[in-house]
């Protein structure tokens, strides 16, 4: 296999890692074996555990970019490939770290462990409450006809 066809196999082969700038928001960067590039690459179990005491929890995130890069570069992977992650069609009424507006309250709410945790959404949202009525809630007060 020539040393092209290698590096290419060892970047393909998963070494993705997963930057979390926000709950909401993820940055893909890919990172190359440096220590065997006209060889056999380093298995995907080697990358993790080197990711891991780089600072990547178990979902792959970490916080600090540079400090990442840095660790990571110094167990021989280099960071060749970033991939912003695509701005989030997130509705601008909900606050933030919510995840949906409730439909039968209009609150703006976040799912925790199957309950959903819920205060007032920015803005106004119109929704149906749980008698069919329409109704128009902004911050806390909400009117229903």
């Amino acid at each position: 296999m020539s040393a092209a066809k290698a590096m290419r196999a060892a970047a393909i082969s998963a070494l993705i890692t997963v930057l979390s700038l926000s709950a909401a928001q993820a940055d893909t960067f890919l990172f190359t074996d440096t220590l065997r590039p006209g060889g056999v690459a380093r298995s995907d179990a080697a990358f993790k555990a080197d990711e891991h005491r780089c600072g990547a929890d178990a979902n792959d995130h970490f916080g600090n970019v540079a400090a990442f890069k840095k660790c990571m570069r110094a167990h021989g992977w280099v960071n060749d490939a970033y991939k912003p992650n695509r701005p989030s069609s997130r509705d601008p009424r909900l606050s933030p770290g919510d995840d949906y507006i409730s439909a039968d309250t209009g609150m703006s709410c976040k799912s925790v462990g199957g309950i959903g945790i819920c205060g007032p959404p920015h803005g106004t949202v119109h929704y149906r409450n749980e008698n069919g009525e329409s109704c128009t809630r902004t911050g806390l007060v909400s009117i229903c006809d």
